[in-house]
């Protein structure tokens, strides 16, 4: 043990020591880890930017405004689509005073009338009739919607393969709405996902860069020209 610490002694007194700090670890000991983790996810990438992460920053910030737009434009879009089939169904199929109702209007689609015959002579067969397909189930014809003006609608005989037709482009319309619906609310979910991971990764970072605690780490190393000691402290 004697002999160990003369050594230790002797290397030292021909040995070079240098002292290395690694600031990065503290740099950011004097922030809020709250306001970090509430500005990631009110703003994904403010948190990192408030910590002097930029380019992570910059990253959730462009993620965020790209969800935002696709978002945006696919509620305006479908809504511009629903808003379509309903003039479509009122210009072709006589649907005056449809409210703008998806599952009123998704009914409009699948049979070619309210009533049959009665009001446009279209005379579908049973199974092209709303009234007709309630009263076969066993329920009231006016369960859900009144037998009266806007809700009364008629395609046209299944006769005429214009009818058909005008018909077939009324549900692409109803399908693009449920597909830009579907964007958008994925489109919601990936903002919330984005924020949740903007708070995870600013609270990761913090613990990396805001430590107050002193570390000491001392390296022997020898070379041919010199030997001694690395000494590494950390706060």
């Amino acid at each position: 043990m004697v002999l160990f610490l003369t050594l230790i002694l002797i290397s030292l007194s021909f040995s070079q020591t240098v002292i290395s700090i690694d600031e990065n670890i503290s740099r950011n000991k004097e922030k809020s880890l709250a306001f970090a983790l509430v500005g990631s996810a009110v703003l994904p990438g403010s948190g990192h930017y408030y910590l002097g992460e930029k380019s992570r920053a910059n990253a959730f910030f462009w993620v965020d405004a790209a969800l935002w737009i696709s978002a945006g434009t696919m509620y305006f879009y479908g809504d511009n689509q629903l808003e379509n089939a309903r003039g479509h169904a009122v210009k072709y199929a006589g649907a005056a005073g449809a409210p703008k109702d998806l599952r009123f209007l998704n009914i409009v689609g699948e049979y070619r009338s309210r009533g049959g015959s009665l009001y446009q002579n279209s005379k579908p067969d049973n199974n092209e009739d709303y009234n007709q397909a309630m009263i076969r189930a066993g329920l009231d014809p006016e369960l859900d919607y009144p037998y009266e003006y806007g809700y009364i609608w008629d395609w046209g005989s299944s006769n005429n393969p214009e009818n058909t037709a005008r018909m077939a482009e009324y549900n692409q319309m109803l399908r693009r709405h449920r597909i830009a619906k579907i964007t958008f609310q994925a489109s919601l979910g990936a903002m919330a996902l984005n924020r949740i991971l903007a708070v995870f990764d600013a609270a990761r970072i913090y613990r990396q860069t805001a430590s107050s605690l002193s570390h000491l780490q001392i390296t022997p190393f020898a070379t041919p020209w010199q030997s001694g000691f690395l000494v590494n402290y950390e706060f």
